[in-house]
């Protein structure tokens, strides 16, 4: 049976094991590598990457329209300004969240009070 200090031991080198790991995880799964890896150089996007793309977008129609959509009301949504909330109004979804909210301090608030 192993003692105290040699299990001690063990878990310091699992836990240094560990740390080594998961550096190499963030330094490798890092925005900047993934993009690095994936483009390369410029002109490895143009020759490889775009056919690439195009040919995808070919083959799988509804999904690039799919795609192209929430692409466009992304950048709808964000440039969309003060006259366009005030035409649209204010989701329900955060109205509601907001009253349940009250509701609940409201009855918070008064089984403290009692």
């Amino acid at each position: 049976m192993a003692s105290s200090a040699q299990l001690e031991r063990r878990a310091e080198r699992a836990r240094e094991r560990l740390t080594d790991r998961i550096a190499d995880l963030r330094y490798h799964v890092s925005p900047a590598t993934v993009v690095g890896d994936l483009i390369g150089n410029p002109s490895t996007l143009g020759d490889e990457i775009l056919p690439l793309i195009a040919k995808q977008a070919r083959n799988n129609p509804v999904a690039s329209l799919l795609i192209g959509a929430g692409i466009g009301w992304l950048i709808f949504s964000e440039v969309r300004g003060p006259l366009s909330k005030m035409a649209f109004g204010t989701p329900r979804k955060a109205k509601r969240g907001k009253r349940r909210v009250t509701r609940k301090a409201k009855a918070v608030a008064a089984t403290r009070s009692k």
